[in-house]
């Protein structure tokens, strides 16, 4: 999540307090000067206008403070999830529901860092009682990340501008960035098993297999009516599955921050490119039909306490793929348990065979144990080392020695080489 700083906003907040401040205390002072100025000598002149300044501050600070009180904003964005590069068209409402009107109103949008606008994200005018108006900007997700749009920030005044008032209204938005997809090249996939193996353990069967046909009983649904056959032999049919063991792929991401380099630039780069190969490979083995999961440690703001750990039930289809990149897209450096530990505690809710991809910027003691306890469980295991350190050559050549298949990414090209 990208924020501004919180010491900058704090200053220009008091700055505004200041200003807002040292204006209507001068009017004060000018206006008791011709009060004192009358009394001295005896001029009603002086007096009308010592009363008449007071009289426009208070009208001023009164009609200000009612006003701010009636004003109300809302926000809508097209679309609360987009892919990297894409754009979410934003449209604000500024709405009086007092029933004095407010000669001037400005509001203006608060934006993180990280996403490039398009058009204006503010507007200044005056705004009749229980009237409104709107305004419309685009945002551009040039940036992976979790984003706070808001809240909008509304002022008004007096027509002198002695006095205005100034509140934050509406609640703020969320707005996920997906990861950037970059296309695998090749076709083959990361697993040395491909489509399904028999079943071993859990027995399925597969819709897409039909083996034969057998007669219809009252528990099998229309769709499992073999029509051909029952027009056939005049006696309903149903249609025969092949039972199967289904192979899921798991990508599990580390995004613990005491793994990756002390640098941070290193480290957020790191973070990046692992993001992007998770992203690739799920869009490559979705894009193939087979049941995929994530497994993301890291920091999640949408969760209680921040760092955890995100699992994303297998599945298939655009809406699994949606899912993943939304995990994908929020998720950040943090401060959690290690991907070994949450390896070991959520293997067995894993199908036998299923092929494991583990995306991590090193392989210590620990999750060196898990993934050799995967593999001798009967998980076909694959580890992608990101980052450009030299020693993660050596770390490749071990595991493969072991019959880990591991694969250092250093670029989006290598990315784009993987599953050779």
């Amino acid at each position: 999540m990208w924020r501004a700083d919180a010491g900058t906003v704090g200053t220009r907040a008091g700055e505004t307090v200041y200003l807002k401040m040292i204006l209507p205390l001068l009017w004060a002072l000018l206006a008791g000067l011709a009060l004192a100025l009358s009394w001295v000598t005896g001029t009603a002149t002086f007096a009308w206008v010592g009363y008449a300044m007071l009289a426009v501050l208070a009208i001023g600070l009164t009609t200000s403070r009612l006003g701010e009180r009636g004003l109300r904003a809302d926000r809508w964005l097209s679309a609360d999830r987009i892919p990297f590069g894409g754009q979410v068209e934003v449209e604000v409402e500024v709405e009086n529901r007092s029933v004095l009107p407010a000669v001037w109103v400005h509001a203006a949008e608060t934006l993180p860092a990280g996403l490039s606008m398009i058009g204006v994200r503010g507007r200044v005018g005056p705004l009749g009682a229980k009237d409104h108006f709107r305004f419309r900007y685009t945002l551009q997700g040039s940036r992976r990340g979790y984003y706070d749009l808001g809240p909008t920030i509304l002022r008004t005044g007096d027509l002198f501008g002695l006095s205005s008032r100034e509140r934050a209204a509406g609640p703020a938005s969320g707005l996920i960035v997906y990861p950037k997809i970059v296309a695998i090249r090749h076709a083959r996939p990361l697993s040395r098993r491909t489509g399904d193996v028999r079943a071993r353990h859990r027995v399925l069967e597969d819709p897409a297999q039909v083996v034969g046909i057998r007669p219809y009983q009252r528990t099998d649904g229309l769709k499992r009516v073999h029509w051909r056959a029952t027009a056939h032999t005049g006696r309903l049919q149903a249609k025969l599955y092949e039972l199967t063991a289904q192979v899921e792929t798991a990508i599990a991401v580390s995004l613990r921050r005491s793994d990756y380099a002390a640098a941070p630039g290193e480290a957020q780069e790191s973070a990046e490119l692992a993001m992007v190969a998770a992203a690739s490979i799920a869009q490559h083995v979705l894009d193939r039909r087979q049941r995929t999961a994530l497994i993301a440690v890291g920091r999640d703001p949408l969760a209680w306490g921040a760092s955890t750990a995100v699992r994303v039930s297998p599945g298939r289809g655009r809406e699994q793929l949606a899912s993943i990149l939304s995990v994908l897209g929020r998720m950040s450096l943090g401060d959690c348990e290690s991907m070994a530990a949450v390896l070991e505690r959520m293997k067995e809710g894993l199908v036998w065979g299923s092929l494991v991809v583990v995306i991590a910027p090193a392989v210590d003691e620990e999750l060196l144990r898990a993934l050799l306890s995967l593999r001798t469980s009967g998980f076909d295991t694959n580890v992608i080392l990101v980052g450009r350190g030299a020693w993660l050559a050596a770390e490749q050549a071990a595991l493969d020695a072991i019959g880990i298949t591991a694969t250092q990414v250093r670029s989006e090209a290598d990315v784009r080489a993987l599953g050779v």
